[in-house]
């Protein structure tokens, strides 16, 4: 889709596993995941914790939320899957930066829009509802915020179901704190989009940092990343890093942070889901977020 030369959507990942079946949507889950520069969608057959299904539509020109939801409108016309309502659980994910994480002896439901303005402008708030997730493998609560006029959409297109939401953070908490073994002090993981990074430490199966960071360059990122090292006290030689999301090994980024850190390495798929040859395409470290989204389990 095109408008005007300046907003647009296209569809640049496509896998499918052939043992998907519309028949047995109802014991799927459907997770998506939305912001102002992308649109994905990943379908987990969770009586066999196999993934399915994963599209990546990537986003540009968006400025307000009117654009991006006719873009969604429009991928959503041309999409038979999106539209079927039956699905077992539906989970949207916040990609933004508007969260904060709170330890669960300290929160109360009242102060919620107080905790997110710890991180947040009050302006920013304004258009959003503020929401809160606590953690299934950690005692933090993740308080944070999503544009109301995004949650009404996506709420009038499952009419018949309730939608799930959590912040991207969370389905990376997840994902980190209940895939590993958790053997190790301390391990840094970055998740990288086109123009913020997500940094998470884990100290023995234990969540000690996280938090995101908007970057324009190869230095901004490196600076951030090593800030975090020195606050932590972390060891840039013996501290493991693993990277996941939109980085490669020939990337700028990598080669320069390579210089920095000695066990620097991407990371793998989540060893709780299966994957079929059809995955193979794709790097490993990719959708990593977004593939952990079904382990974010409501009450």
């Amino acid at each position: 889709m095109q408008d005007n030369l300046t907003t647009f959507y296209k569809l640049t990942k496509k896998i499918k596993d052939d043992k998907f079946s519309i028949d047995l949507i109802p014991r799927y889950d459907l997770s998506l995941q939305v912001s102002t520069s992308l649109f994905r969608l990943c379908i987990v057959d969770t009586e066999e914790n196999r993934c399915l299904i994963v599209e990546d539509y990537q986003l540009q020109g968006i400025t307000d939320t009117s654009q991006l939801i006719k873009v969604l409108n429009e991928i959503y016309e041309d999409h038979h899957l999106l539209k079927a309502g039956f699905w077992k659980t539906i989970r949207l994910g916040i990609k933004n930066l508007n969260f904060s994480l709170v330890p669960h002896s300290l929160f109360d439901h009242e102060y919620l829009t107080d905790y997110l303005t710890i991180n947040c402008k009050k302006d920013v708030l304004s258009k959003d509802h503020v929401y809160y997730y606590k953690q299934n493998s950690s005692d933090a609560v993740n308080i944070f915020s999503a544009n109301k006029q995004i949650v009404k959409y996506f709420t009038e297109a499952y009419p018949l179901k309730k939608l799930h939401i959590v912040h991207h953070t969370s389905s990376l908490i997840e994902g980190i704190l209940q895939g590993t073994k958790g053997d190790e002090k301390s391990e840094m993981f970055i998740l990288v989009e086109n123009n913020y990074i997500t940094l998470l430490v884990r100290n023995q199966k234990k969540l000690e940092f996280c938090n995101c960071f908007n970057f324009t360059s190869t230095q901004d990122f490196v600076y951030f990343v090593m800030f975090v090292f020195e606050q932590l006290n972390l060891d840039p030689e013996k501290t493991k890093v693993f990277l996941y999301g939109e980085i490669t090994p020939d990337s700028a980024i990598y080669i320069k942070l390579n210089s920095y850190i000695c066990n620097l390495r991407f990371g793998s798929r989540p060893e709780n889901l299966s994957f079929s040859y059809h995955f193979d395409e794709l790097f490993d470290h990719r959708f990593f977020d977004l593939y952990n989204m079904h382990l974010c389990e409501q009450p």
